[in-house]
């Protein structure tokens, strides 16, 4: 079985590795900062875990710096002039799904569409799977293949299913394609599919060395989360391990409203909208309560954003093959 391979996830964030040059010149700091990234290695210790604002200045003086810069709309990234991509200036918010249409969009809520894994990277090398009820169906049909061949289905009449202990763990060096057909006694009626793979052993092992580093401040669990997990995963196109850290702060009783405004950047990512929209709503309520205008503000700004965006995506219902 042969399909179409394309992998892509256009990134938020970028880890930067300058080994004998840029580092930044850290300003003082106020309440308005607007993060742009963080110094998490740099033989100036005295800089290590501190936020870079927007307006910061990059200079070359430090060698063996490392820097996880965060995605920024504004006209200064974290980033040398050089690597500066122009792209980023036209999109006015931290999830760039809002800066390009989406073909089919959303769906029509007839398809299985496919919730879990998020996104088209992933680590576990044994994902569970996720997706959406249709009306009428009685039974589901998942199944797993590599570009050659279908490696393994099963049927159910759920709408999850765990990865097979008996088959095969994947392979980062395989693609590999999930499809879902919805029956209706024995008669397909609709199919969603998606496309995704393992990140490799390099990037993996550089991305498990940024933890380590990120995990070494000692940082608040909120902003640790937001910030520099949500930017060290998205680097590496991980939506599925950055939904997943927000989600751990949500469990364990957070009131930031970062959290949740990030978590709805994230679900639109997704191209979960609905669920993006919960989280605005609630980035809005504890914002509101806690006097956080500047949170206030993003997450309204974000809201809006999403009306305009869902306003114009079209509609889409894939017929079964």
């Amino acid at each position: 079985m042969k399909f179409a391979v394309q992998v892509s996830l256009t990134l938020t964030a970028s880890l930067i590795l300058w080994p004998a040059l840029s580092m930044a010149q850290v300003q003082p700091k106020n309440d308005a900062c607007e993060p742009i990234g963080r110094i998490l290695k740099t033989n100036q210790q005295n800089l290590v875990g501190k936020l870079l604002c927007n307006g910061d200045q990059i200079v070359s003086q430090i060698k063996g710096g490392m820097v996880l810069c965060y995605f920024s709309g504004s006209e200064q990234p974290c980033q040398p002039k050089k690597q500066t991509r122009n792209s980023r200036k036209k999109c006015p918010l931290s999830s760039r799904s809002f800066c390009k249409r989406i073909k089919g969009g959303q769906g029509s809520g007839e398809t299985p569409r496919i919730i879990t894994p998020y996104g088209r990277w992933l680590l576990e090398t044994r994902p569970s799977f996720t997706w959406l009820a249709v009306p009428g169906a009685t039974k589901y049909q998942l199944e797993v293949a590599d570009q050659e061949k279908g490696l393994w289905s099963i049927t159910t009449t759920s709408t999850s299913a765990a990865y097979p202990t008996e088959q095969a763990p994947l392979s980062s060096e395989n693609h590999y394609k999930v499809s879902v057909v919805a029956y209706r006694n024995d008669v397909p009626i609709v199919a969603d599919s998606s496309i995704f793979r393992l990140l490799d052993s390099a990037k993996t092992r550089r991305l498990q060395q940024t933890i380590q580093l990120i995990r070494r401040l000692n940082l608040d669990p909120d902003q640790e989360a937001y910030l520099d997990l949500n930017a060290a995963y998205l680097d590496e196109g991980l939506l599925n391990q950055s939904i997943k850290a927000l989600r751990d702060r949500v469990q364990s009783g957070s009131n930031h409203p970062e959290i949740f405004r990030v978590l709805a950047e994230r679900y639109i990512d997704a191209k979960l909208l609905s669920e993006a929209r919960k989280q605005y709503l609630k980035a809005k309520q504890l914002a509101k309560a806690q006097g956080n205008q500047i949170a206030l503000k993003k997450a309204t700004e974000g809201l809006q954003a999403l009306d305009r965006y869902q306003s114009q995506l079209p509609e889409r219902k894939n017929e079964a093959q």
